[in-house]
């Protein structure tokens, strides 16, 4: 993260979050659209970060990214999967039941 004093901000573009949301609209990937949202938001990110959880899911995005832009499909994906099972263990069961778990198609 880029730090500008207190606030932070996440180190990846809304286009490159395109090229991921391209992916899942061609198959290739398969990304559910609450975690789209996510990550579109993610990109945008400029705020403090006081427990670090921004800094934690930058990382697997930009992990996420990494795989994509390498053309590695297979390893996005598991790492897509990994990264969409922990994020919505941790949501309330509030969020968890607005969210929209169909994939982007």
């Amino acid at each position: 993260m880029k730090a500008y004093g207190f606030k932070k901000a996440t180190e990846f573009s809304k286009k490159q979050i395109s090229v991921i949301y391209g992916c899942a609209k061609r198959g290739e990937l398969k990304v559910e659209k609450w975690m789209m949202s996510n990550m579109y938001d993610l990109a945008d990110f400029y705020g403090t970060d006081d427990n670090g959880s921004v800094e934690k899911e930058e990382t697997e995005i930009l992990s996420i990214l990494e795989s994509v832009f390498g053309h590695d499909m297979d390893s996005a994906q598991a790492k897509v999967d990994r990264y969409t099972e922990n994020l919505f263990g941790k949501l309330t069961e509030k969020r968890q039941k607005a969210s929209d778990r169909a994939f982007v198609a």
